[in-house]
């Protein structure tokens, strides 16, 4: 009587079993990579808004257009929260086209004198959210000086 090679119950349990067990594994790094992704994608957003703000305020620091989140550098210091567009606008926001929330203080100070503003922008999401205080990884901060005319 001849005995064929093959596996046994037991061994073929113990390979499944050690297959789902890293199959499991690498489930759960795909779903942290994609939080990872929308994390990045949401920095990244936040960082092209904030520079176009910069930069349109740097471009027109007294007259900016008038949909602007921003206002004219009047040499007066203006704080305020508003919701921006990823456009940079406060026209058109929504949670559905990425909008921001947005923090700025703008205006000349004593260290700056009169023909220096400063500008701290801090943005954050999701748009109903309210300002963080202890999480970095949901808003963008940025300073900047703009020179006056």
């Amino acid at each position: 009587m001849s005995r064929r090679n093959s596996f046994s119950l037991v061994e073929v349990l113990l390979a499944l079993g050690i297959a789902s067990f890293a199959l499991v594994a690498l489930i759960g790094l795909f779903a942290l990579g994609l939080k990872t992704n929308k994390e990045s994608a949401d920095q990244i957003d936040a960082a092209n808004v904030a520079s176009l703000l910069i930069s349109t305020v740097r471009a027109m620091p007294t007259n900016p257009p008038a949909q602007f989140a921003l206002p004219s550098l009047n040499r007066a210091t203006v704080t305020k929260t508003v919701q921006v567009a990823v456009d940079g606008t406060t026209a058109n926001v929504s949670a559905a086209n990425h909008s921001l929330n947005l923090y700025y203080i703008v205006g000349t100070n004593s260290t700056t004198g009169p023909k220096l503003a400063n500008v701290y922008l801090m943005l954050w999401w999701p748009l109903a959210a309210p300002m963080p205080t202890n999480n970095p990884s949901a808003c963008y901060e940025v300073t900047a000086q703009v020179a006056l005319p």
